[in-house]
């Protein structure tokens, strides 16, 4: 994408055709998008097609003030059926990943699935972790996305992410990583990172794999369109435990229903609307604080107009 001058923002927005490295999409229906298949329309959805033209479209939508929603996979995401303003940017053709002896450097899109199974085949080990998440590696970092004993803060070396208008690079410790939470800068995205693994035993790595596979798939509704997981987990509780406790297993509205195979997870059996999986969660949360006093904190994001209400 070549911009010039203070109004390099509008020059894609009026004439998109003009811009070869980004592919956009005008009303586009998120349900299509998403994970879960629910959601209204975006005004405009961008593919970058490379990481120059990701920061130089990001760069512009600053300059005009333009607002901006980045969407990697689009697993534990739900958008609400009024759709979403401003631009929503995916990172999905964002996937380059280098890996030079035991250090790995990925673009944003790449999925986690991906590197694992790159770094496995090299004799690589410290991403075994990632079996089963259907996620990026920007909104992995963004939430410290986690599974099988580990999070993805135990491999990343250093994030590199735009803010306030130029590209940044942090360390490990400089982000602080808690349980399913980065303390990344408000608004902050993330663009690439690096990750530091260690020689292992692929054989070994390729058997853990397997495991956690087959764990996730006896344990989860993977055949199902789902939220991933709906809430964090309490400090005295694992939340699936919580919600099956107080009876939310199969628990419907509209189309959408609490998994019957795992109370923490939110399917789409039947042509469900985001209202439905929203009254979902809004009556677990409730239930559980009336109930046992604990405060469900959502995982999953709920992003778009009037989301905020949620």
């Amino acid at each position: 994408m070549e911009v010039r001058g203070q109004n390099r923002g509008a020059d894609w927005m009026n004439d998109p055709t003009q811009n070869r490295d980004l592919d956009i999409l005008d009303n586009y229906p998120m349900r299509k998008y998403l994970y879960i298949k629910v959601g209204g329309e975006a005004k405009r959805l961008v593919y970058p097609r490379n990481m120059k033209s990701f920061l130089e479209l990001l760069r512009s939508c600053h300059e005009t003030g333009e607002k901006v929603t980045v969407l990697g996979a689009g697993s534990n995401t739900i958008i609400t059926e009024k759709g979403i303003d401003g631009v929503v940017i995916s990172t999905r053709k964002l996937k380059e990943v280098h890996i030079d002896g035991t250090r790995v450097e990925a673009e944003c899109g790449a999925m986690l699935s991906s590197i694992m199974n790159r770094s496995i085949r090299l004799g690589l080990t410290g991403f075994e972790f990632a079996a089963g998440i259907p996620g990026t590696v920007g909104g992995s970092i963004y939430m410290n996305a986690g599974a099988n004993g580990g999070e993805i803060k135990d491999a990343v070396k250093k994030v590199y992410i735009w803010h306030e208008g130029k590209e940044k690079e942090l360390s490990r410790e400089e982000i602080n990583f808690e349980y399913r939470k980065s303390n990344l800068p408000a608004g902050a995205v993330v663009t690439r990172a690096v990750f530091e693994l260690r020689r292992g035993d692929r054989g070994k790595s390729e058997e853990n794999v397997r495991q956690y596979l087959a764990y996730r798939n006896r344990t989860q509704p993977v055949k199902m369109a789902n939220t991933g997981s709906v809430f964090k987990n309490p400090p005295t509780v694992s939340a699936g435990e919580l919600l099956e406790g107080l009876g939310f297993k199969g628990l419907c509205i509209g189309g959408a229903k609490f998994s019957e195979i795992h109370a923490n997870f939110i399917v789409n059996f039947n042509r469900a609307k985001a209202d439905d999986i929203i009254s979902l969660i809004e009556k677990a949360r409730e239930t559980a604080l009336k109930k046992r006093n604990i405060t469900l904190e959502p995982e999953v994001e709920i992003m778009g107009r009037e989301a905020e209400a949620v």
